[in-house]
């Protein structure tokens, strides 16, 4: 039976009236220096703080209760010797006339009795339909599945605690940055090709001076709202250390990332591949950064073993305009790789399904923040190269994107 999430937000935001008391003091000099703070802030800072619908640190129950979500419109094109598509090619259910909407997401996010936080959010579909051949488990209306939903017990940053349905994120660091955050349009062939979805499970994480470590095991099966052991297990362990006072900058974290998967049966990658790695690294200095990722896993069966790598740097060019430039490369046996459903295996004439042994990819982007990365808008062009080994599957083209990127 499908759950009623409007009922969860309504009952939470219920909750977080009944324990709130008054949210501004009535006197006129509390109510002035509310006023004179308000004036300080931007119009962005006012609009986004509207989310924000009750906080108080001295409320012993409900410390905050703010909505949250994000929306991500962008439109693509492309020209390949296997045919030219853009994204008005996608399902029409996930598209505004040819701007696919690519994530559309609402939720709340909370913090409660000191020590806790409870956060969840929905998947929309942005025409209130499903698509054809989608998961027919989804919902068909408004609501299309929970993206996340969990608690985390948090009694300070050397150990986080939390349980329930999530993006099984402790792999790679791309997969691990959300898209809120990332600087590309899209994650890396090997990283989408690898990744898990979002599961159901346990997870404990937190920092240690400058040591950072996670351990994740989650039920294998994905499902709308909460998934269970019929498709077996995955579990994510990650290890990570800061250099930044070693080597004179404001970051430098190296980690390691493992993921383990205990069946076939496993939903999106882990179906395919049951041991898989990431060292990963990110620096930052100043206005430039930079992100790697050395990544691999072995095949199932006929499944051929796949390993690359991707090199991210970025810099400030303008206060506000930022050049993004990556570089992937990819090996996979028996014609183990396959071009992204975003959006090159829209190619018309595509041989094989798009597959092929190696692959290498130069992306060139600019992104221009209007209010960091909570108003940002999106541009870039890659080229993307597949050789498609034995059975046909070459392919060779350019993809533009444009976008805007927005959340709270």
């Amino acid at each position: 039976m499908k759950l009623n999430i409007a009922t969860i937000l309504c009952s939470a935001g219920l909750c977080a009236s009944v324990q709130a008391g008054e949210v501004v003091a009535s006197s006129g000099k509390n109510l002035e220096a509310a006023v004179q703070k308000e004036d300080t802030r931007s119009i962005y800072d006012k609009i986004w703080g509207l989310a924000t619908l009750y906080k108080n640190e001295d409320n012993p129950y409900i410390q905050e209760f703010a909505l949250q979500g994000r929306i991500q419109l962008q439109y693509a094109w492309g020209d390949s010797d296997q045919g030219d598509f853009d994204s008005g090619d996608r399902p029409e259910e996930l598209r505004w006339g040819d701007i696919e909407v690519r994530r559309w997401r609402l939720g709340f996010k909370s913090k409660i009795l000191r020590q806790f936080k409870l956060e969840g959010q929905i998947d929309v579909n942005p025409n209130f339909e499903l698509e054809e051949g989608a998961n027919p488990e989804l919902g068909d209306g408004f609501y299309r599945d929970i993206y996340d939903l969990f608690l985390t017990w948090a009694p300070n940053d050397k150990f986080n605690l939390s349980v329930g349905k999530t993006k099984a994120k402790f792999f790679t660091h791309e997969y691990f940055t959300s898209s809120k955050e990332i600087l590309v349009f899209e994650r890396g062939l090997l990283v989408n090709q690898i990744r898990p979805a979002e599961l159901t499970g346990i997870w404990a994480n937190g920092k240690i001076d400058n040591f950072v470590y996670a351990i994740a095991g989650f039920a294998g099966e994905y499902d709308p709202e909460f998934g269970g052991f019929d498709g077996g297990a995955v579990i994510q362990a990650s290890v990570g250390y800061d250099l930044a006072s070693a080597i004179g900058t404001e970051k430098a974290l190296v980690k390691f990332d493992y993921m383990y998967s205990s069946s076939e049966e496993n939903t999106e990658g882990p179906a395919s591949y049951e041991h898989a790695f990431s060292l990963n690294s990110n620096i930052e200095q100043g206005r430039w950064s930079v992100y790697t990722d050395l990544l691999g896993a072995t095949g199932r069966g006929s499944v051929g073993d796949v390993w690359g790598f991707m090199v991210t740097p970025a810099v400030f060019i303008a206060d506000s305009l930022q050049l993004v430039l990556r570089y992937q490369y990819a090996h996979g046996d028996n014609d183990g790789l396959r071009l992204q459903s975003r959006y090159e295996r829209l190619a018309s004439d595509l041989t094989d399904g798009g597959r092929g042994e190696e692959y290498n990819a130069v992306y060139l982007g600019l992104n221009y923040y209007l209010y960091g990365h909570k108003l940002k808008l999106m541009t870039g062009v890659e080229y993307n190269n597949m050789d498609g080994g034995g059975d046909g599957g070459d392919y060779d083209g350019w993809t533009g994107l444009v976008g805007l990127r927005m959340f709270f």
